[in-house]
């Protein structure tokens, strides 16, 4: 987890925004400036980070995140008023490849001090292209939009338009002295649970597994500073951790995003149980959490039938059973770890043993139990052992 930098670096060194905007007048994709006085050329350059549904394969260090689409706003940060804007794909000219090294962007007001960038904004967002950098800013999006790994959005906070002085080697190739720039670091906006399996001991000798849901999570992210917000907790009610229950996010249409039912229910083999092929996940994706108790955190509720225990151990375990896990650990801290944008968690079947003593009838969502142990990789790629 360690080396999400790295992951992330790579990821935003393709889409070098500069280049892009030399053609874009052409093309159509830009809005005329909305005032008239002094313009200026702006060097942009856009670096993107590693960037990361259920059941898919494993994302690894130096994964990168693909770009569909970018917005830019040149603005005025005393006033907030957008001075300028501009749209790139992948069949603009200059087109989202052609934005590896940077490039100018000409026709800036000179007013425009500030610039913010969002990659892959889902197409239900409708954005504005003028008035106040605030109307974009306060636009949310919904967690449920980001399952595609393909697809998700990426950010940062406002970078402020500098000028060079000519010392040293120039910030974007092209440059010469006294030029404006600005350099935009994008990363994905969620975070990554991947999954690859759990197992049994103790006296538990057989389980189905029945579902995963994901409960205490952000539904939604603001799009200026990327905060999450309104986080949702289904309970203890046994009734909220079912495919369209009432009140919950987990409509049919939406499996995969927040929930996973199997049906029929996934048996285990040699006391485990796996994504079929093992080499898939069960993945998900969330929000940042910077909770740092587990009833804060994000809890994952495995829902379990048809369990038996050996003969003679005197366990009797019957109906549904319900295995939280309750946030995540360093392994090498014994730290609660922050679910962060742009890292992925992964837990490992070899840290994720449950026995009787882990299950209950109900989701245990308001409780401090035994953390998970987590190890932390570059998408950033964090291992994790589930907190039962």
């Amino acid at each position: 987890m360690i080396m999400k930098k790295n992951l992330f670096k790579s990821l935003l060194t393709m889409c070098a925004l500069g280049a892009m905007f030399t053609a874009c007048s052409n093309e159509g994709n830009e809005v005329p400036d909305v005032t008239k006085g002094e313009k200026k050329t702006v060097f942009m350059k856009l670096d993107l980070k590693q960037q990361t549904r259920a059941t898919e394969d494993e994302l690894t260090t130096g994964t990168t995140a693909p770009v569909t689409n970018l917005h830019i706003y040149f603005y005025d940060d005393a006033t907030k008023n957008i001075q300028k804007y501009v749209k790139v794909t992948n069949s603009t000219a200059p087109s989202i490849s052609t934005l590896a090294t940077g490039a100018q962007i000409t026709d800036v007001p000179a007013v425009a001090d500030r610039v913010l960038v969002r990659g892959n904004v889902p197409a239900t967002i409708s954005l504005p292209t003028g008035g106040l950098i605030t109307a974009v800013e306060n636009l949310d999006i919904n967690i449920k939009t980001q399952n595609d790994k393909d697809n998700i959005l990426l950010g940062h906070l406002a970078a402020t338009i500098n000028q060079w002085d000519g010392s040293g080697s120039a910030p974007i190739v092209g440059m010469s002295a006294q030029d404006k720039y600005a350099e935009v670091t994008l990363i994905p906006s969620v975070a990554r649970i991947e999954i690859e399996g759990l197992q049994a001991q103790g006296a538990v000798s057989g389980f189905d597994l029945a579902g995963i849901y994901l409960t205490n999570f952000f539904e939604k992210l603001k799009m200026g500073d990327g905060s999450s917000i309104n986080q949702i907790q289904y309970g203890t009610d046994v009734l909220k951790y079912e495919q369209d229950a009432p009140g919950t996010e987990y409509a049919t249409v939406d499996a995969g995003k927040l929930y996973d039912k199997f049906d029929p229910a996934l048996s285990a083999v040699g006391l485990e149980v796996t994504p079929s092929p093992s080499s898939k996940r069960w993945a998900y994706h969330a929000f940042q959490n910077e909770g740092t108790t587990a009833n804060a955190q994000l809890q994952l509720v495995f829902k379990l039938s048809n369990i038996t225990t050996t003969p003679g151990s005197g366990v009797t375990i019957s109906g549904t059973q319900f295995l939280t896990v309750r946030g995540f650990k360093d392994s090498g801290t014994g730290d609660i770890v922050k679910l962060e944008k742009g890292k992925i968690y992964t837990i490992s079947k070899a840290n994720f043993k449950f026995d009787e003593s882990n299950l209950t009838p109900v989701p245990n969502t308001d409780a401090v139990g035994v953390w998970l142990k987590v190890t932390v990789k570059p998408w950033e790629v964090v291992a994790v052992k589930p907190n039962l």
